[in-house]
Parts: structure tokens; C-alpha cells; sequence
């Protein structure tokens, strides 16, 4: 015999069952006394302390001392206590449980608030030396510390647990004391202000690394510079002793400057593109990086000629005029099955164009909507051979691919999905076509 068969049925009193069954019954059935405890108010953040303001210097070998630290942040505000439940009076001689009201929950302390940053500073010079001289205290301000989260109200307390009325034995239980609240975050401290020198009094002019301008927009050359910094480390090294600032410090190498023009080789007019925008970049390496937005497909190039850059577009269309092919026609003879596309955005002199072709069919005639009844005849790509074009037409020969005669017979029903993908450089697109018909 079974472990299992051997286990004895557990036996419970009847005095224990029923007495489950009332404190069952009586926990849901126990009604509140009082009123619930209000919650605590959520304490305030505390404010971000302001960075320290940034300051250029012209460095003449006399000792100076720049204050650039940041401001702390403010501390939150502690959390209000929650509130303790009301009219707490225990009714007595009631026929049914009862239950006390809970006491408010403590509210959140404020977050404290964040350190502002050190303030950062641009020293000229033209002994390297001089910086020694420059007592730099760039130190971000000290976070703010995070209020206390309140304490919690105290619930109803029973006056008397448990009382009878007929017979019958009732209980009281207590309202739970509210929650606390949660403390404050404290806030981040502030970050060290950076160092940047640069050799020579000559204050550097202001850079246009970047613009961004409505094609329509681009007649005339754009004037785009840069100032190249390299990063190196041990700032505090380089100024005097006791300065605080951060460790990596970044140093003037050079000024790029071009002129950027637009010249448009396209067939298709600039007036169809007015409206859209064109980003140009100046890089650290002194070229120019083009960027359109990402529903445009732009095939150009870049021409150098003695500080000017010339963006040449060649090729431009919109990527949802690459997705616009369409059954023309279908020849239905089994033996001379091809399909007709057109091209309607008339884009296909541009454009690379692959088709995976599924066929499915069957022989009986029980129509499009029982597709249960159709197996896959061939699916793969179909060669290059098999696809003629003619400008924005497409002639697909499905017959020459590897079909059993036998599964195409008179007044067969066919399914042809085509999977078209079309590129453009490194630009590429898929739709999805179907055809459904009857062969001869």
C-alpha cells in the first residue's frame, strides 16, 4: 500500500469547526467604529544651490585667487505626522465585530537639494609657469540633507475585546497605527569646476560647430567654425598649490573655420525638398558630416576647393516613394505566367530593386477564402534573368521558375505574395504585395 494511502483523514471537533466558521465570518463581517486618521503633508525639497560662476583671465604673472564654488543646497522639510483616527467611542451591546479606524499615515520628508557645480575657468597665459600664481577653489556645493519622514497617527483602541449579545460571543480589534512617511533623499553634491588654457592673450572669437537650415533656405555659402581643445590630466598641478578643480583639464590646439555650400545635381527640381531641413557639422577633424531627416534618402558627395566644402546631392527621394509598386496586369496562361508591376513614384531608374516570391495554389475551386486548401509551390528569390524592366515597369516571368506543371492546372486558384526590396546606397525598404486570380 501507498505512503500515500496510508495517511490517516485529519478529524477536527465539531466545537473547533464551528468556532473557525464564526471567527471566519466574523472578521468579514466586522464593521469600523471611528473615523480614519488624516495623512501627514508631504515635507517640501530643499533648493539646488547655484553653481559658481564661470571666469575667463588673462593671466600677467601677478598672483590672483578665483572663487568659484558652488552653492550648497537646501535642506528638506521633515515630513508632517500623520493624523490620530476620531471619535474613538466603542459603541456597545452591537451584534456584530468591530474594528477600529486606522490612524493617519506620516507624510514624506523632502528630498534634499542638490549642490551647485563648481564654476569653471578659461586662463590665458604665455609662460605656461604664470598658472602657478592662480589660486583656483572651484568645489561644487554640499547636497542638502532630506526631511524626516513623519510618524504615523494611532488608530482606535478597544475599549472592551470582546463582549455576548444571545448567546453569541463578538469581538473588538484595534485600528492599526498609519505609517510612516518616507525620508528625504539627500541631495548630490555639486560638481568641480573644469580648467581650460589656452596659449596667448588673444581671447578666442566664438564658435558655429553646428546649423541646421531649411533647404530652401541654403542659396549662399554658411559659415561654420570649431575650437579643437585636447584633454589631458593633472589640472591642479598646473596652478597653484591648494587649488580645487577638477583633475582633467582641457587645452586650446586650434581653430577650424570652412564655408559650406550646397550644389544640387539632382534631376528632380529643389523646390519639391523646400520644406525639409538639412544639419551640417563641423568635426574635430575638419570635415563636414550631413545629416537629413530619416524618411530622406540622399545619395552626394563632398568637394573640397581651398576652404570651401561643397555638398553635392546627386540623388534624393523620399523613403515612401520607394515603396510604391502596384500590379498592372497578370498573364494567366500556366505555361506564360508572369506578373506586371509599375512603379507609380517612378523612382525606379534609381533604385535597386530585389523580389522573394511565395506561390501557392490548388486545384479545386473552393475559392480565396479557404486557404487551408493551398500548399506552397515555390518560395525564393526570383533571379535577376527572370525580371525585365523597362523604365518604371517590372515584368516578372514566374513561369520559369521551377513549378511542377501538375500543380498549376486550367482554372487553378493562385496566391503570388512578392516581398519587394529596394535600396539606395545604404538606404533600404520592403513591401509586401499580393495577387490572387484563376489561370486559364
Amino acid at each position: 500500500m501507498s505512503r500515500l494511502n496510508q495517511r490517516k483523514p485529519w478529524r477536527y471537533p465539531l466545537s473547533l469547526l464551528v468556532l473557525g466558521t464564526v471567527l471566519v465570518t466574523g472578521a468579514i463581517a466586522a464593521r469600523t467604529f471611528g473615523s480614519s486618521g488624516r495623512r501627514g503633508f508631504s515635507g517640501n525639497p530643499g533648493r539646488t544651490g547655484e553653481s559658481g560662476l564661470d571666469q575667463t583671465l588673462i593671466v600677467d604673472g601677478q598672483p590672483k585667487s578665483l572663487q568659484l564654488m558652488g552653492y550648497s543646497g537646501t535642506d528638506g522639510r521633515s515630513g508632517g505626522h500623520g493624523e490620530d483616527a476620531r471619535n474613538c467611542s466603542q459603541p456597545s451591546g452591537v451584534s456584530h465585530n468591530l474594528r477600529g479606524a486606522n490612524g493617519g499615515d506620516g507624510g514624506d520628508g523632502g528630498d534634499g537639494g542638490d549642490g551647485g557645480d563648481g564654476g569653471n575657468v578659461k586662463l590665458y597665459y604665455e609662460e605656461l609657469e604664470q598658472l602657478r600664481e592662480i589660486f583656483v577653489d572651484a568645489r561644487g556645493g554640499q547636497g542638502g540633507y532630506g526631511g524626516d519622514g513623519g510618524y504615523g497617527g494611532r488608530g482606535c483602541s478597544c475599549r472592551r475585546r470582546s463582549w455576548t449579545v444571545n448567546d453569541r460571543r463578538y469581538h473588538c480589534s484595534s485600528g492599526s497605527w498609519g505609517r510612516r512617511g518616507r525620508n528625504g533623499r539627500t541631495g548630490r553634491d555639486g560638481t568641480l569646476g573644469r580648467l581650460q588654457i589656452v596659449e596667448g592673450t588673444t581671447p578666442l572669437e566664438p564658435e558655429q560647430p553646428t546649423a541646421e537650415l531649411r533647404l530652401s533656405d541654403f542659396e549662399r555659402p554658411l559659415a561654420l567654425s570649431k575650437n579643437v581643445w585636447l584633454r589631458r590630466g593633472g589640472a591642479r598641478s598646473l596652478l597653484a598649490s591648494g587649488s580645487v578643480v577638477a583633475d582633467e583639464y582641457e587645452e586650446f590646439v586650434e581653430r577650424l573655420e570652412r564655408s559650406v555650400a550646397l550644389a544640387w545635381e539632382s534631376d528632380r527640381p529643389q523646390s519639391q525638398f523646400s520644406d525639409l531641413d538639412v544639419s551640417l557639422t563641423l568635426t574635430a577633424n575638419d570635415t563636414i558630416e550631413a545629416s537629413f531627416p530619416d524618411d530622406l534618402w540622399v545619395q552626394g558627395a563632398i568637394v573640397e576647393d581651398e576652404g570651401l566644402t561643397t555638398y553635392q546631392i546627386d540623388t534624393i527621394l523620399r523613403e515612401a516613394e520607394a515603396t510604391e509598386l502596384a500590379i498592372a496586369d497578370a498573364n494567366r496562361n500556366p505555361r506564360q505566367f508572369n506578373l506586371a508591376l509599375v512603379d507609380t513614384a517612378q523612382q525606379s531608374e534609381i533604385l535597386d530593386t530585389e523580389f522573394v516570391v511565395k506561390i501557392r495554389s490548388t486545384g479545386s475551386r473552393v475559392g480565396f477564402r479557404h486557404m487551408q486548401n493551398y500548399q506552397t509551390r515555390y518560395e525564393g528569390e526570383i533571379p535577376a534573368h527572370l525580371v525585365s524592366r523597362e523604365h518604371n515597369r517590372f515584368v516578372l516571368d514566374l513561369s520559369g521558375l521551377p513549378l511542377e506543371t501538375r500543380d498549376f492546372p486550367s482554372r487553378a486558384q493562385v496566391e503570388v505574395e512578392l516581398l519587394i526590396t529596394r535600396r539606395l546606397g545604404d538606404h533600404e525598404a520592403e513591401q509586401t504585395v499580393l495577387w490572387q486570380g484563376q489561370l486559364d
